[in-house]
């Protein structure tokens, strides 16, 4: 009789390779998966292709000086959002190894080009511009606008050189607990949150540009790595004070009007998670939300992996049952030629939003969610209307407040799972690589009035809506299921399940000129 082990070798010998919890998934990257099913998707997709996997070696030197390379990185991305302080000292008492130092600088300059960049183009669209930027593009220029995607390829390859470089010191035969040699405790507001020397389960209420966190299980009820950062509130005793005094994060709960008031501000965000089950996002009561439903909400708009006008990056490379709730705009989002990433490494996760998540983009971003391992579950909730007749869009009526203005009820579930929205760069995808996953999606035969852009018609798993690309590609060999509400029938067009492909070119895939791909190998 064959052993598991054997057993799973010869699945692997007909399938493709084996994931870290034994299950099958095909072989060759997830880019090639793409464009073996559809060459012309793949070809869409190729100036893409970096960010579709995780570097496995690291290729970018240390600086000469890695600890005053570091004190310099942090001096500028702080003074670059109107927050100087020096942060020499603190860092050169730190006790950081030159190596850890090194890789940490090495992400934050590549971060402080990317907080360059979107600066300089946030300043560059007029406040009353926004609404029309938000539904169509505002005719933005594209071209003027590659500088964002242009640099997440640096600080996702540094985000992840930094993972391998922490993941090869806690492996060391001499580390008796998931502290990691060469790491202190770092607490830079709003630049730089370093928590290695303990394995504490943190709770962060404050926004960061960068954090890294090497154990524990952590609560996340800040930006989770957003670029959307909220600069007004500080812990308390920081070197800078928040500028509008200490507290917990609030964030963007508005869409133009918390712009306009800078509740947030676009900048730059990363986090890196080494271990513990944690979660990203918790359900609160309603705040800018009450009089739409009294059921708990995540508050803020763009949170985890979510980028707007800018690059972010959320990873967690532990291994374990992770759960992550956003609202809208979230959990691997691109908006406004933004770049948001979300890359989970492995384990039984759970993910969840109201709408726009998971993989999604909109107005010439680029929203990833890639799962590399584990039987994970994705989802969508909406909060209950306080009034069940009340029509959608009306004080009452359930679900969150869209971008309307200060925002109207709007209980329509919609673009989750690889899904995009306005211009033909949009591109929003979802990579799930191994495990037997459960999926639940939407669709909606229109979502807003009045007419906004030649299509109001949305989906789920694989569509592009008004020129945009959306792509679902679940490599794993197991079984998958799937319920998708509101899917339409269309001859000849197989229904959204296991082992099922749907090409772009119909109503199932794809509206207003957008095109969307699914693929469950």
């Amino acid at each position: 009789m064959l052993s598991l082990s054997g057993c799973v070798a010869l699945l692997v010998a007909a399938n493709g390779t084996a994931s870290a919890d034994g299950t099958a998934s095909a072989s060759g990257s997830a880019w090639q998966a793409i464009a073996a099913v559809n060459p012309v998707v793949g070809t869409r997709l190729q100036p893409n292709e970096g960010l579709l996997s995780a570097p496995t070696s690291i290729t970018t030197p240390l600086p000469a000086d890695p600890v005053g390379a570091l004190a310099t990185a942090v001096s500028a991305l702080s003074a670059g959002v109107g927050l100087p302080q020096d942060a020499a000292a603190a860092i050169g008492s730190s006790g950081l190894s030159t190596e850890v130092a090194g890789r940490v600088a090495n992400l934050l300059t590549a971060m402080a080009t990317c907080q360059q960049v979107t600066e300089t183009r946030f300043a560059a669209i007029p406040t009353g511009l926004l609404p029309l930027v938000l539904k169509t593009g505002g005719a933005l220029d594209p071209l003027a606008h590659a500088g964002i995607r242009a640099c997440a390829e640096p600080v996702w390859r540094r985000t992840v050189e930094l993972q391998l470089t922490l993941d090869d010191l806690a492996s060391q035969p001499t580390v008796a607990s998931c502290a990691v040699p060469g790491t202190t405790d770092l607490d830079l507001w709003p630049v730089l949150r370093l928590d290695g020397s303990t394995c504490g389960d943190n709770t962060y209420a404050h926004d960061y540009m960068l954090i890294i966190d090497v154990g524990g299980d952590d609560t996340y009820r800040n930006n989770a790595g957003g670029n959307m950062v909220d600069l007004n509130f500080s812990p308390a005793g920081s070197a800078v004070t928040g500028l509008r005094g200490t507290g917990p994060a609030q964030g963007c709960q508005r869409a133009i009007p918390g712009l306009t008031a800078m509740d947030c501000v676009p900048a730059v965000g990363v986090l890196l998670d080494l271990a513990g089950q944690d979660t990203y996002g918790v359900k609160e009561t309603p705040d800018h939300d009450t009089g739409c439903t009294t059921d708990p909400v995540v508050r803020r708009m763009m949170t985890g992996g979510a980028g707007f006008l800018g690059v972010s990056v959320l990873r967690d490379s532990g291994g374990t049952a992770d759960t992550y709730t956003g609202k809208t705009g979230s959990l691997g989002a691109g908006h406004i030629f933004g770049v948001g990433m979300l890359s989970d490494d492995g384990g039984n996760d759970t993910y969840s939003a109201v709408r726009n998540s998971q993989g999604f983009a909109l107005v010439g971003g680029f929203g990833l969610l890639h799962d590399q391992a584990g039987a994970d579950t994705y989802d969508y909730y909406m909060p209950a209307p306080i009034n069940p007749s009340a029509p959608n869009q009306t004080e009452g009526a359930g679900g969150v407040r869209d971008d309307e203005g200060e925002g109207l009820c709007d209980r329509i579930p919609r673009f989750v799972q690889g899904t995009a929205n306005v211009l033909p760069g949009t591109t929003g995808i979802l990579i799930d690589d191994a495990g037997a996953d459960s999926y639940h999606g939407a669709f909606a035969g229109e979502f807003v009035g009045p007419i906004q852009n030649p299509s109001t018609r949305a989906g789920s798993l694989g569509f592009g809506n008004n020129q945009g690309l959306g792509v679902f590609l679940d490599r794993a060999t197991t079984d998958d299921t799937y319920v998708v509400d509101g899917e339409p029938t269309v001859v000849g067009v197989p229904a959204r399940g296991d082992n099922v492909t749907v090409q772009p070119g119909n109503d199932s895939s794809g509206s207003g000129l957008g095109q969307g791909l699914f693929i469950d190998q």
